[in-house]
């Protein structure tokens, strides 16, 4: 169950970002108060789900690495399929350096059209 919930917080972290990105990109020059008072609450709800997916992934990824050999890697090895779990664990990686560089991004855009 460990390693799901890890996989699906890994794609929440990309979700928020690409969430975020969609908003700010639909936002655009808006001046309306009601909008920015939106845009600000929608900040922070994707805000705390961006970080209750980061701290899952590091609680969940050290649980996942003490059992790999005995759980994940046994599982795959026995069936002969040790190249789709590097493949995933890529995949994985990739998701969360771009999820993390694409936050940075859009967060410093909302933070700054918030305050404009």
């Amino acid at each position: 169950m460990s390693n799901y919930f890890h996989d699906v917080a890994t794609a929440m972290l990309l979700a928020c970002c690409i969430v975020l990105g969609v908003f700010l990109r639909k936002l655009g020059n808006d001046r309306d108060e009601t909008v920015l008072l939106y845009a600000a609450a929608l900040y922070r709800g994707v805000s705390a789900m961006f970080w209750f997916s980061v701290l899952w992934i590091i609680a969940s990824g050290i649980l996942r690495v003490m059992t790999f050999r005995s759980f994940e890697w046994a599982h795959f090895s026995g069936k002969h399929l040790e190249a789709g779990l590097l493949v995933k664990y890529g995949i994985a990686f990739v998701m969360m350096i771009v999820g993390a560089f694409l936050w940075v991004r859009s967060s410093r855009l909302m933070k700054r059209r918030l305050n404009s």
